[in-house]
């Protein structure tokens, strides 16, 4: 069995990385877990434990279905927290991404769900995780971080393919592994 998740991957810009650091400092001694910008993505499904089976299917069906779209365009705007200011426990980046990542995710979770998988059934809230928040006692600092880039733009992105991980868990952390990766087709300029 692997752990797996389908992913969009960020190459994160000199305002999100500017961003990153302005929070290690505010939030400096705070038990925070922060995401290493090598390994920020765009989760579109996290499907958990895989057998050899379906990890194989899955990448057939990335294979098929990610070239039917045109590369969607995203813009990452804002920070916020999942949670709320009382029990703050993930700060991330806001994305408008369009129409068209949105019928991405419907295609993909109609495709997983035929090949087994169990699908979310929350509304999906595309978003980049910056941190994961174990306790924080400062919160005075959350909130003028948060102000600080409320509405804030960081960058946009051209989206150029859908990634398939495998999630592999350390005492460090995760590390990221792609099993496979499926490029979007172009729109035309």
């Amino acid at each position: 069995m692997k752990r797996t998740f389908i992913a969009i991957k960020t190459d994160p810009g000199e305002k999100i990385r500017d961003c990153i650091t302005h929070g290690k400092t505010c939030l400096k001694g705070e038990r925070i877990k922060w995401i290493s910008p090598m390994q920020l993505h765009i989760t579109m499904e996290f499907l958990g434990d895989t057998s050899t089976d379906q990890v194989n299917l899955t990448g057939q069906m990335l294979s098929r279905v990610i070239p039917a779209y045109d590369a969607p365009v995203i813009q990452y705007k804002s920070l916020g927290l999942f949670r709320n200011i009382k029990d703050p426990r993930v700060l991330w980046i806001g994305l408008d991404t369009g129409p068209v990542l949105i019928k991405i995710k419907a295609a993909i979770d109609r495709e997983l769900k035929q090949l087994g998988f169990r699908i979310e059934r929350r509304d999906f809230r595309p978003h980049l995780t910056l941190a994961r928040i174990k306790w924080i006692q400062n919160k005075e600092s959350l909130k003028d971080l948060l102000h600080a880039y409320r509405d804030y733009y960081f960058q946009e992105s051209t989206i150029e393919k859908i990634v398939y991980y495998e999630s592999i868990l350390g005492r460090e952390g995760p590390t990221y592994k792609v099993i496979k990766s499926v490029g979007f087709k172009y729109a035309a300029p």
